[in-house]
């Protein structure tokens, strides 16, 4: 699941060497959608385009959704600065649980 995502944020922002974060990477589901958020850095290899993207970007939680009809699907991202608040992207009570309501 995280290297999907991953892959799916990757091609939206057009960034090729990325990786969640340590403890910055989060799940769950409501019915048959399953959603995720993470935060992303650089990983090994990552070039001066990758750096910018993820300079500020980067640094926000990042919301993805998942249906089996659309596959993983990068649906938002929190403020810049962050605020922490993801309800408009993921059902209240997942909020709830990944501390972002």
């Amino acid at each position: 699941m995280k290297a999907a995502v991953t892959q799916t944020w990757a091609n939206a922002k057009r960034v090729a060497h990325i990786q969640p974060e340590p403890g910055a990477f989060f799940f769950g589901s409501c019915g048959k959608t399953l959603y995720a958020a993470a935060r992303f850095e650089a990983a090994a290899g990552a070039t001066s385009v990758d750096l910018v993207q993820l300079q500020d970007e980067g640094t926000v939680l990042q919301f993805f959704r998942f249906t089996p009809a659309t596959g993983w699907a990068f649906v938002g991202s929190d403020s810049y600065p962050a605020a922490n608040h993801c309800t408009s992207a993921v059902p209240v009570a997942l909020a709830a649980q990944w501390h972002c309501g």
